[in-house]
């Protein structure tokens, strides 16, 4: 389980971006960080990743705490994100194996691994090719299978629907459901509802560096619109009505 207690958080501005968030994610639970750009859904993923400093609050996972045990806490984690510009100079199948090297995955795991997921994407004839040649599509696709390589248990996206194929989304959600049957735990953001619908447990809105209202999705197949919850949570409507998800009375 990912638990993030108190996180706050600033740039050198001094300007809040994040204040005093606090959600979990369960083994075997999916969840969407949803929101407007710019509300902090990115630099969210970012600390639970380790990729900035910690300023406030606490982020454990499993048994290992971030600050406390940081090696530990990073080899059960992995990151799919919306930039790859870091890595143009390595060819596909380099940087396939640069990630798999970081994780100290042995040659015969990271095999097994990576070929399914390869055939799944339909990428092998591009896994010589530079990834600066790649579009930002096919980027994506190897940055996701890189990501797998290590059987992560909380498996981060960011915005990973992004530049996709209709054939690629669909082995992307599949994939997804997959992890969270298995008992591994799924954090993702977006800002389009319909993913989030049809994909998560529970649905974290967050609007100017707050969590506004956390959607229990569980066990709900059919509820209200979710649409019309986001827009008024967002928009700061009078918030006079129940808001929880209902199950239609037919």
């Amino acid at each position: 389980m990912l638990e993030v207690s108190g996180l706050s958080f600033h740039y050198q501005s001094h300007v809040p971006v994040l204040t005093d968030l606090t959600f979990s994610v369960s083994d075997g639970e999916i969840i969407g960080l949803l929101g407007k750009n710019g509300v902090g859904k990115t630099t969210t993923l970012k600390l639970i990743l380790g990729l900035l400093p910690l300023e406030k609050g606490s982020i454990c996972l499993g048994n290992y705490s971030l600050y406390l045990h940081p090696m530990q806490y990073r080899k059960q984690i992995n990151y799919v994100s919306d930039s790859h510009d870091i890595y143009n100079n390595l060819t596909g199948k380099e940087y396939l194996n640069f990630i798999a090297d970081m994780y100290e995955v042995p040659s015969e795991t990271r095999v097994e691994i990576y070929t399914p997921l390869i055939e799944a994407f339909q990428v092998e004839k591009y896994l010589n090719s530079p990834i600066k040649k790649l579009s930002h599509g096919t980027k994506q696709k190897i940055a996701i299978i890189a990501s797998l390589v290590n059987d992560p248990l909380l498996w981060v996206l960011d915005e990973p629907m992004t530049g996709l194929d209709v054939e690629a989304v669909q082995v992307l959600k599949e994939l997804i459901k997959s992890r969270a049957a298995y008992g591994k735990s799924v954090l993702f953001s977006s800002h389009i509802l319909e993913i989030c619908e049809n994909l998560c447990d529970k649905i974290v809105i967050m609007q100017a560096g707050t969590i506004k209202k956390t959607i229990e999705l569980r066990d709900n197949p059919s509820y209200i619109s979710l649409e019309n919850i986001y827009l008024e949570v967002v928009n700061d409507a009078p918030m006079d009505q129940d808001f929880s998800i209902k199950q239609n009375n037919k």
